[in-house]
């Protein structure tokens, strides 16, 4: 879940490591390919988590091909 949260972190989205759970699952399950897009829910806003804000990230569009580069570059792709 730690990494899942720096993975959020790396997006500008701020969470606990709890909160990352949904998105350690999916890191470690995956989606198959045949079952589109998938959305995480992020619940906390991380504020307890006083490690997290430490860094600083650049923002990430809100438009569909912004994230999914943004996504893409994560991943290594």
């Amino acid at each position: 879940m730690a990494a899942a949260r720096a993975e959020l972190a790396a997006q500008g989205l701020w969470c606990e490591t709890s909160a990352a759970a949904g998105l350690a699952g999916l890191r470690a399950h995956g989606p198959r390919e045949d079952e589109g897009p998938v959305v995480c829910v992020v619940t906390s806003s991380g504020y307890k988590d006083v490690a997290t804000g430490t860094e600083t990230y650049a923002p990430t569009a809100a438009d569909r091909a912004a994230i999914e580069a943004s996504l893409r570059e994560a991943r290594g792709r």
